[in-house]
């Protein structure tokens, strides 16, 4: 008996022409993408690299050396030469002050009083007693005269004589102790003014009138104009290399005066350990008694290590500093050297690290650098 055929599945047309367009737009995609690669490789343009510049630095050798001149400042005062706390010679009420603080003065000028009342009557008492005797003196003159001729015309005796000569003697005697007297209250009169000895300004007063003052007490401070000083406290190891005479340049009060070197001090201060040093200020300089006074001098200090600018350090790791080194002038490459300053004026540093001797440092544009470039060096105008 004959089996049925096994079933076949058909393809319909729909299908087969879905599948040849499919095919045929794959074929179409690598034929253009073929064309593009075609043309692409077909052009002759290369782009060409752009050449490497070699960057100028500016170098200079290091010099070490064994020590460095660092400017110390100092500051102090100007004062007068001569400057004294004065009073009376003699106790008292004061009755006046006659000057106030910043006075000028001029030698002899009154500048204050003591009540001289009781003075005053003593005076007054001796000048009576004064008249007193230099009546006495003339009777006394008299009487010898008179006496004298009767003894020469033998009408009185020699002992009568005697007395009254005695007596002018006597009465002379007392006119000059009351002279003198007189003479002392005269002194003590002066003594109780206070005048100046010297042109010059008050720097203080220190009692009011009516205040009752002991012999010496300070009344007034005042300070001489004829010569003003200024006292600057040095460090010993800086005043040891000054001499007497020398001049130095110093700022008061935003103007510089060249001064002379007066003395130094032969102590130390026991409190701040330093030597003064006295400078005299020059004439009709525009200073005042008390005036802040700074001086920059120069020390040396015992150190090795060589000068850099400024401009040739860079920041470090961890708070350090470094330079760049080039091996030699000419075209050459750069390398970071990492260095310690140990003393700057803002424009040089002095230092010391791992930099040798002749080593060429760049000096400037260290920002625009790296260690490893390659650079063309040259040395710094003066080297």
């Amino acid at each position: 008996m004959t089996q049925p055929a096994s079933p076949q599945t058909a393809t319909s047309p729909e299908q087969t022409n879905s599948s040849g367009s499919l095919v045929l737009l794959i074929a179409l995609c690598l034929s253009g993408l073929v064309v593009l690669m075609m043309f692409s490789g077909s052009g002759k343009a290369q782009q060409e690299s752009p050449p490497i510049v070699t960057q100028p630095v500016v170098v200079a050798p290091v010099v070490y050396q064994s020590s460095y001149t660092k400017p110390y400042q100092a500051a102090g005062k100007i004062e007068a030469q001569q400057q004294a706390m004065v009073g009376f010679e003699r106790a008292g009420r004061i009755s006046s002050v006659l000057v106030e603080d910043g006075a000028r003065i001029k030698t002899g000028q009154l500048l204050a009083k003591l009540d001289t009342e009781r003075l005053d009557a003593q005076i007054n008492e001796l000048q009576a007693a004064k008249r007193l005797a230099e009546a006495e003196v003339r009777l006394a003159t008299n009487s010898q005269v008179r006496v004298a001729n009767l003894v020469k015309r033998k009408l009185d005796s020699e002992q009568r004589l005697d007395e009254v000569s005695e007596n002018l003697n006597i009465a002379q005697a007392r006119l000059e102790q009351i002279t003198a007297q007189l003479a002392s209250l005269a002194v003590e009169t002066r003594k109780a003014e206070l005048r100046a000895v010297t042109d010059g300004h008050v720097i203080k007063r220190l009692v009011d009138p009516g205040a009752v003052v002991g012999t010496g007490q300070p009344v007034l401070e005042l300070a001489s104009n004829a010569q003003l000083q200024a006292r600057v406290p040095l460090p010993p190891e800086i005043a040891v290399n000054m001499k007497v005479g020398q001049y130095m340049t110093l700022n008061i009060a935003g103007s510089t005066v060249n001064a002379q070197l007066l003395s130094l001090g032969s102590q130390r201060n026991l409190r701040t350990r330093t030597v003064d040093a006295l400078f005299a200020i020059p004439p009709n300089t525009s200073v005042l008694v008390g005036d802040l006074v700074t001086a920059r001098l120069p020390t040396e200090l015992k150190q090795i290590g060589a000068w850099l600018p400024v401009s040739a350090l860079a920041n470090g790791i961890r708070g350090m500093w470094t330079v760049l080194v080039a091996k030699q002038v000419g075209k050459t490459t750069l390398e970071s050297r990492t260095i310690e300053i140990i003393f700057t004026d803002g424009e040089k540093a002095f230092v010391q690290g791992a930099v040798a001797q002749n080593d060429l440092v760049v000096v400037a544009g260290t920002h625009r650098f790296v260690p490893g470039q390659t650079v063309f060096a040259k040395l710094a105008p003066g080297q």
